[in-house]
């Protein structure tokens, strides 16, 4: 599925800035690096294209993107939840002094300041934060994911592998097994009776090709004296 990338981003995001907030400030500052790709989905679900059409395109190597907690309240005691507001700044490539990163408007409002609030509930529309959402929006339901496939899933999965278990005929494996040694064993016998009848041989036991030696030697030993 598409946008998977940025969809695990927003939820990380939210996870470290809501952490900020409820340890007042505690954790001031957090570092994620990403491939290319995981800028280009969040820049979709964020609707910053609408914003600047640039974000449709490739970002530069060493590119980044930043989101600040701003408020206007006092700091002292920490801000409650809603006195604070998310800023999303971006920089394509390295950044410089003389080129800083710049702040744009998420979610197509037209506002660089966005309420924590509201930002949360925006990112919440499209993020994944744990491995069942990540399983039920890949389609995934088997390895990790089989423990959160549906039962309905999980029974016509079993009801798939039995089917495939049991041949054509509706018999067992076990079954097929027995019946295919059996007729590779008569295959086998019949293979042997047809060289002996070529063959003009013929099946003896032991005591008589014993008893034949024997005579075989008397004989022989009478011609000698």
């Amino acid at each position: 599925m598409r946008a998977v990338a940025g969809k695990v981003l927003a939820a990380e995001i939210v996870s470290f800035l809501n952490g900020t907030i409820t340890g007042q400030g505690k954790s001031k500052f957090g570092v994620q690096f990403g491939a290319y790709a995981t800028f280009s989905s969040f820049f979709g679900l964020a609707d910053l294209p609408v914003t600047n059409p640039d974000f449709y395109g490739m970002t530069d190597y060493a590119s980044s993107m930043a989101f600040e907690l701003v408020t206007n309240a006092s700091t002292s005691p920490f801000p409650a939840a809603s006195d604070i507001s998310v800023r999303f700044l971006f920089h394509n490539g390295t950044t410089n002094s003389s080129s800083p990163p710049v702040a744009y408007p998420l979610f197509g409002t037209g506002n660089e300041l966005t309420p924590w609030n509201d930002f949360v509930t925006s990112m919440d529309k499209f993020s994944i934060g744990n491995t069942q959402a990540w399983c039920t929006a890949c389609g995934n339901s088997t390895g990790t994911c089989a423990a959160y496939a549906p039962a309905s899933s999980s029974g016509s999965s079993g009801s798939s592998v039995q089917n495939k278990a049991k041949s054509g005929n509706g018999l067992s494996p076990a079954v097929n097994g027995v019946i295919g040694a059996m007729v590779t064993l008569a295959v086998v016998l019949g293979l042997e009776a047809l060289v002996l009848l070529v063959g003009g041989l013929r099946v003896v036991s032991k005591k008589t090709l014993a008893a034949g030696a024997v005579t075989a030697e008397t004989i022989s030993g009478g011609k000698a004296a």
